[in-house]
This record gives structure tokens, C-alpha cells and sequence, in this order.
């Protein structure tokens, strides 16, 4: 279990570190003191955004292509290529 820091648990979830203080006072969000400081536990944010593999993981395909023939065919042969890759 790893335990995180208040900005770097409200970078996780995708909200500002004031909302994520707010649902840890209202019981929403489970915290762990350390010290003078609240941590947040990786599982329970997991659960929080519902995508506990794939939390924080963003993906862009890139794809283009020359000339002007045949250009939308060959868009999407790429597309559906880097999409089965990734």
C-alpha cells in the first residue's frame, strides 16, 4: 500500500487538493495521519475513480499520412493498427 501525499493523491484523482481535504473531512475518502499530515492510501483512490488499473494513464496515437490519394483508408488502416498495439 502505497501512501501519498495530499497534492500528489488530488493530481491522481484529477481535482483540486481543497476538494480532495473536503472528502477526507466528510468521510468519503479514508486517510491516514501521519504526523501533522493526511495521507492517502493508492488503493483507496483506485476505488475512488473506479479504474483501479489504469488510474492516471492517458494514451495518444499519432497518425498521418502523405499524398492525397487514398488518404481516409490509410488514416484508418494506421488508426486501427496503433489502436490494436496499444
Amino acid at each position: 500500500m502505497e501512501l501519498l501525499r495530499l497534492a500528489v493523491a488530488a493530481r491522481r484523482v484529477g481535482v483540486h487538493p481543497g476538494t480532495l481535504r473536503l472528502w477526507a473531512n466528510q468521510g468519503r475518502v479514508p486517510v491516514v495521519w501521519v504526523g501533522r499530515e493526511r495521507r492517502f492510501s493508492s488503493e483507496a483512490l483506485d476505488v475512488l475513480t473506479g479504474c483501479p488499473d489504469v488510474a492516471g494513464r492517458r494514451e495518444a496515437l499519432y497518425v498521418r499520412v502523405s499524398g492525397t490519394s487514398g488518404q481516409e483508408s490509410s488514416l484508418a488502416a494506421q488508426e486501427a493498427e496503433l489502436r490494436a498495439s496499444a
